[in-house]
C-alpha cells in the first residue's frame, strides 16, 4: 500500500472521531418507510431525533417487541 493510501486511511475527520457509524436496512416492500426516508433532508439526524423522543416517552425499551396499539381515526 502506498504512503498516500496509508495516510488517507489513517486520517479521520472530527465528525468521524466523535461519531459511531450505524447502518439500517429497509425492506423494499416497506414503501411508507422508504418514502419517509426519501423525504428527509438529513435522515440520520431525523432518526436520532425520533429515537430521543421515544426514549423520553418509553425509556430504553426495545420497540420491536412491544405490543402495537393501532389508533383508528
Amino acid at each position: 500500500m502506498s504512503e498516500e493510501r496509508v495516510s488517507a486511511v489513517a486520517t479521520k475527520s472530527p465528525a468521524e472521531e466523535s461519531s459511531e457509524r450505524k447502518r439500517i436496512s429497509i425492506p423494499k416492500a416497506d414503501k411508507s418507510v422508504l418514502a419517509w426516508w426519501a423525504s428527509q433532508r438529513d435522515p440520520g439526524l431525523s432518526v436520532r431525533l425520533l429515537v430521543r423522543d421515544e426514549i423520553e416517552r418509553s425509556g430504553n425499551s426495545d420497540v420491536a417487541y412491544r405490543p402495537v396499539v393501532q389508533l383508528l381515526s
